[in-house]
C-alpha cells in the first residue's frame, strides 16, 4: 500500500549550513537538531518552509524550528519551536479501563520503506528511512475575479506503532503559510475483531517570532442570528491570560488564537496563528482518565512537561489535566486531542485507505496578501 501522493518536481533541499532571512534566523535553544537534519523546502511560488528534525525513543518524530517564507511579502515568520504527534491512546470500546498508550518508540517498527514510491526518504545516521516527503496538491486556493491559484504542501509521512497497531501521521505544510497535522489508523491486518476508540495527542509549542515568552491565547465563539437581511455570524472574542482546558463545540463554533504581543501586518493588526475547528469523528470523556475531558489545553511552556497521558518527569504534573492549572501563559504549548472510533473491516486483508483525523492551524494577520493570490493588483494598505 502506498501512502504518498504524486510528487510533483519535489525541490527539497538537506542543508548542512541553512541560510533564513529575518525572524527565523533566530532559533529556538529549546532544541537541537543535528544540522543534517535541516530541510528547506521551495515551491514554484518563491514560498517557502523551513524546519529540521528529530527522533528518538522517548518522543518518537518532531519537527522543529518551523518557519514560512511569504515570497510575494519577502517576509519570514518563525511559528512554532516543535510540532510533533505526542502520544496515542487506544481504548477498547467494552472496557474503558481497557487502555494502551505509547510509552516509548521502536525504530524498526517505524520505518517507511517501501511506502513512499513517490516521494524523498528522509533517514537517520544509522540509514534507517523514517520519513517520507511528498507534494501533493488540492483544489484552488484562492480564486480572485477571473484569476485563481491551486493549493500545494509538502506532506510529510511517518510511522507510529502501538502493540503492533500502525498510525500514519501526516503533516502537511501548505505554500500559504498554513499547517494541517492529521492521523490515520492504518492497521489492516487485525487479528481480533474488537472495536477501538482512539485518542490522539498532538502537541505544538508555538513561539511566534522566535521569541518565547511574548505570546498570548484568544478563544473564538460564534453566533449565528437571524437579523432582518438574513442570518448572521456574530464572533465573541475572550482573551485567555491563563492556562487553560476546553471541550470543543461545534455549535459555538469554538476556535483558538496564539497571539504574539509584539509583531503587527501592514494593517497594525496583531500577528497570530489560528487553531480552526477540530475534525473528530468521536467524542469520548472518561471522568477516570482526565485528560480526555477536554479537546484542547494550553499550557505554558515547562521543560518537564513532555508526555500528554503519562508523564513521569520527576517534580512535574502527570498528565495535560493537571498540568492545566491557571499558570500564566507566556510562552504558550498547545495540546490538541483528535478522537477516533475504529471498527475492524470484515475482511482483514482489505486494503483501506486513509481516514484522517486532522485540525488547521492557519496563519491570521501576518501578511497585508494571502501568500496564494494571483499575480494580480490587489488594494493595498492605507499608511
Amino acid at each position: 500500500m502506498t501512502y504518498c501522493k504524486k510528487a510533483y518536481s519535489l525541490l527539497i533541499v538537506l542543508l548542512l549550513t541553512v541560510s533564513i532571512p529575518t525572524q527565523a534566523a533566530m532559533i529556538s535553544e529549546k532544541y537541537q537538531c543535528p544540522k543534517q537534519q535541516q530541510v528547506v523546502y521551495k515551491f514554484d511560488s518563491g514560498n517557502s518552509w523551513n524546519f529540521c528534525w528529530m527522533w528518538s525513543e522517548q518522543q518518537g518524530l518532531s519537527l522543529h524550528d518551523l518557519s514560512f517564507y511569504s515570497a510575494k511579502e519577502n517576509l519570514d515568520i518563525y511559528i512554532a519551536s516543535s510540532l510533533q504527534l505526542n502520544q496515542v491512546e487506544m481504548v477498547l470500546n467494552d472496557n474503558t479501563t481497557n487502555t494502551a498508550h505509547i510509552t516509548q518508540h521502536d525504530k524498526s517498527l517505524s520505518t517507511i520503506t517501501g511506502r513512499c514510491s513517490n516521494g524523498q526518504l528522509l533517514t537517520t545516521n544509522d540509514n534507517t528511512p523514517l520519513i517520507c516527503l511528498s507534494e501533493s496538491t488540492q483544489d484552488f486556493a484562492m480564486q480572485y475575479e477571473e484569476q485563481s491559484r491551486r493549493q500545494y504542501a509538502i506532506d510529510i509521512f511517518h510511522i507510529v506503532t502501538l502493540n503492533n497497531h500502525q498510525f500514519l501521521s501526516r503533516i502537511q505544510l501548505n505554500d500559504d503559510g498554513s499547517f494541517s497535522p492529521s492521523v490515520s489508523f492504518i492497521t489492516n491486518n487485525v487479528t481480533d475483531s474488537i472495536p477501538y476508540t482512539v485518542n490522539y495527542f498532538w502537541r505544538v509549542d508555538f513561539d511566534i517570532g522566535a521569541t518565547a515568552n511574548n505570546d498570548t491565547v484568544e478563544e473564538f465563539r460564534s453566533k449565528i442570528r437571524q437579523g432582518r437581511k438574513g442570518r448572521q455570524i456574530h464572533t465573541f472574542t475572550f482573551n485567555k491570560p491563563n492556562e487553560f482546558n476546553k471541550q470543543y463545540d461545534r455549535i459555538k463554533m469554538k476556535s483558538w488564537r496564539i497571539v504574539d504581543k509584539q509583531i503587527r501586518n501592514d494593517y497594525s493588526m496583531r500577528s497570530s496563528y489560528h487553531i480552526f475547528p477540530l475534525n473528530h469523528n468521536v467524542f469520548e470523556r472518561d471522568p477516570k482518565r482526565p485528560w480526555t475531558k477536554a479537546d484542547v489545553f494550553f499550557t505554558n511552556y515547562n521543560d518537564c512537561e513532555t508526555n500528554a497521558i503519562a508523564n513521569h518527569s520527576l517534580n512535574c504534573a502527570s498528565n495535560i489535566a493537571k498540568m492545566t492549572n491557571g499558570e500564566k501563559l507566556e510562552d504558550v504549548v498547545a495540546w490538541i486531542r483528535l478522537t477516533a472510533h475504529h471498527t475492524p473491516p470484515y475482511n482483514n486483508n482489505a486494503d483501506l485507505a486513509p481516514i484522517w483525523q486532522y485540525f488547521t492551524v492557519y496563519p491570521r494577520d501576518i501578511y497585508s496578501q494571502n501568500p496564494n493570490i494571483p499575480d494580480i493588483d490587489m488594494p493595498q494598505p492605507v499608511n
